[in-house]
């Protein structure tokens, strides 16, 4: 039995750029669309036309230079924003429409001032009047997770029979759990009934976006939505790298494929961490300064042995920045002999275990060296004698 496929739909460019501070130039959003379609997403939103000229103009140059990917807006269900979303597409390869609209009873009181009725009529007016203008229309409910769930399936029932290829639940401010996602997906493509996939948004402001997203996959979705590095409004969405190398990791247990590419992701998150001026946590798996650094005497020791044996996957398989060994206050001997031999050096017979308790001193107070030349002016300033170790060595 063939492995499902499942499309990654990457809106850095658009829900990611809706992060307080981040703003990109036309040119920055194309630098990224061109990464993104060179890692192999399937889909990229590429904005939100109704945001003004600036806006459509970055959406005009993405689709000249978009290749691959589908390439998708998000519009209102507002036929003059269906027409402008139109004419901004022309040029794409493959053209989707992302409608949306709010479907949860606080913002369709208190945000919409419309009845759920009203919410329902008005989406299948958007979606009739788009059929036929775009190669994919999607349809999203915001705050799905929120929603009334017998009234978010009869939506979405109506709005497949009106035209939409594709339905979409978006757990909009993050409060979800992974089981909430997972009995809420198989809801809908109950209500759907199979004729067209189903996809999430999962935002991450209980830190669940990731969690929720692979929930959501083994649930039966078809389709996820992913940011790089998982920026976005306030805590951010589901991190492509974080998703993408889980299920590559365990992708016999998920059994699922997908067109990312993987040596690409590096390459990909240095682009957005560049062009959106990011500052990445020191913790922040797999791009952050300390995901795949060590100090701790036992992890080094295992490390040193075998990498996997405290790294689950090699960093550089993904394009990303391999491992390194620091040395400080949890500093064991070791990752001292390691750094001297690196440098080139070797001690004297019974210097190694007292080099290293004068290091743990020095750095509990100090932090750890910077580089290998500090450890060495280290040595030196405190009357140990390195030696060459190749001179040692040979005789």
């Amino acid at each position: 039995m063939p492995s499902r496929k499942i499309r990654l739909f990457d809106t850095t460019l658009r829900d990611g750029e809706q992060a307080p501070g981040v703003h990109l130039t036309p040119e920055k959003k194309v630098k990224i669309a061109r990464a993104l379609d060179e890692a192999g997403l399937d889909v990229i939103e590429a904005g939100f036309p109704a945001n003004g000229n600036t806006e459509v103009r970055a959406i005009r140059l993405i689709c000249k230079e978009v290749e691959e990917a589908e390439v998708a807006v998000l519009c209102r269900p507002i036929p003059s924003e269906i027409r402008l979303c139109e004419e901004v597409l022309d040029r794409a390869q493959r053209s989707r429409l992302h409608l949306w609209i709010a479907t949860s009873p606080i913002h369709m009181q208190h945000k919409l001032n419309m009845t759920p009725d009203e919410v329902v009529g008005k989406t299948i007016e958007a979606v009739r009047y788009a059929s036929g203008r775009f190669d994919t229309i999607q349809f999203s409910s915001e705050d799905s997770t929120r929603s009334h769930l017998d009234f978010l399936g009869n939506m979405m029932r109506e709005v497949v029979r009106a035209g939409a290829d594709i339905v979409n639940l978006a757990d909009t401010v993050g409060c979800a759990l992974p089981e909430h996602m997972a009995l809420m997906v198989g809801h809908i493509k109950k209500a759907v009934k199979g004729r067209v996939p189903v996809g999430v948004h999962c935002h991450n402001d209980l830190g669940l976006a990731t969690a929720n997203t692979l929930s959501s996959i083994r649930a039966g979705a078809d389709q996820v939505d992913v940011t790089v590095t998982g920026i976005g409004e306030r805590a951010g969405n589901a991190s492509l790298e974080q998703l993408g190398v889980a299920l590559m990791f365990h992708k016999r247990h998920m059994d699922i494929e997908m067109r990312l590419r993987a040596d690409r992701l590096g390459a990909l998150c240095d682009t957005v961490i560049g062009e959106m001026g990011l500052k990445v946590g020191l913790t922040q798996p797999l791009v952050g300064e300390n995901a795949f650094k060590h100090e701790s005497g036992i992890h080094v020791h295992g490390v040193l042995n075998n990498p996997l044996t405290y790294e689950f996957v090699d960093p550089l398989d993904f394009g990303l920045e391999g491992g390194s060994i620091v040395i400080g206050k949890h500093t064991g001997r070791t990752a001292v002999k390691n750094a001297l031999d690196n440098s080139g050096y070797c001690l004297k017979e019974g210097d190694l275990d007292k080099l290293t308790d004068m290091i743990k001193e020095h750095t509990t107070s100090k932090g750890p060296f910077s580089s290998d030349r500090e450890l060495i002016d280290f040595v030196w300033h405190n009357g140990f004698t390195l030696m060459a170790k190749g001179a040692v060595e040979g005789g």
